[in-house]
């Protein structure tokens, strides 16, 4: 497994996100198992910006857009390379007042004149592109003088007791130590280490809040139902071709449990909010 897999657009559309139910049992989670809701705690950090035409870059499920479009009168544009996530989101958004819009593309190929929206959201997206300067500054190009774009990104080596129970289940399964499958993480691509390198220089940081994310998992049943629905574990087991690696991360996490009584995952993030010039 090369890290490839976590911006080759093909693969994504039909391993990654051709459905839903990956992504959704990882986005109820942040919800649900963490000492606050990610999404009430997006939408206070914004709550002073002045916007009302929304593009939700790599939109997912809709659930940013959808919960500050809950909180003032909105027009959201919500774009994804899947059509699965696009007709999540107009399912979700859809219903809420204002003129929305829904579109298959990608940030590169996003049809949309420059200076057109005064908010962009691209919440944990931007690892997924090829060329991530290029679509950074697409970005910015869309954005009015005067607006803002809103980047919810991983910490770095995020969900790293999940990196640390896959990997040790990979060496008691036979995979040599410097195997492709034990790499860091793909969301090191775009995270708080690095994020600065790829901002286009007409953006300025304005902020850059801190949440923590961690999951408090009540059982190891439910810790592994969110592990197997992560890419990590997805293109590897697709490889393997059979259980093999979910019941080897069975055993390291039943091992971590005797041994520390807790099934904490740390998922903490930072919300990048710039403004253009």
């Amino acid at each position: 497994m090369d890290m490839s897999v976590y911006f080759d657009r093909q693969h994504l559309v039909q391993h990654s996100y051709a459905t839903t139910e990956d992504f959704k049992v990882r986005s109820d989670a942040w919800e649900s198992l963490a000492s606050r809701s990610i999404s009430e705690w997006y939408v206070d950090q914004l709550k002073d910006l002045k916007f009302s035409n929304v593009l939700d870059a790599g939109c997912g499920l809709g659930r940013f857009s959808y919960a500050l479009a809950r909180s003032r009168p909105l027009d959201v544009t919500a774009i994804d390379i899947a059509d699965a996530m696009v007709e999540a989101a107009r399912e979700r958004i859809d219903p809420v007042p204002g003129k929305h819009r829904f579109l298959q593309t990608s940030i590169e190929d996003a049809p949309f004149d420059d200076g057109s929206f005064d908010l962009i959201l691209a919440n944990l997206v931007l690892f997924h592109v090829p060329d991530i300067k290029g679509a950074f500054d697409k970005l910015a190009r869309l954005l009015k003088s005067g607006g803002h774009i809103a980047l919810l990104t991983p910490d770095f080596d995020w969900m790293s007791e999940l990196n640390r129970f896959q990997d040790h289940a990979l060496l008691k399964l036979g995979f040599a130590h410097d195997h492709a499958a034990l790499t860091a993480p793909g969301t090191n691509r775009f995270c708080d280490a690095n994020i600065l390198l790829h901002a286009p220089s007409k953006l300025e940081l304005i902020r850059k809040p801190w949440f923590d994310g961690t999951m408090d998992f009540p059982d190891i049943d439910a810790l592994l139902n969110f592990y197997t629905h992560t890419m990590r574990y997805r293109n590897v087991a697709l490889r393997l071709g059979d259980d093999s690696l979910r019941n080897a991360v069975r055993d390291v996490v039943e091992a971590h449990l005797a041994r520390t009584g807790s099934l904490k995952v740390s998922s903490s993030l930072y919300l990048y909010v710039f403004r253009k010039h």
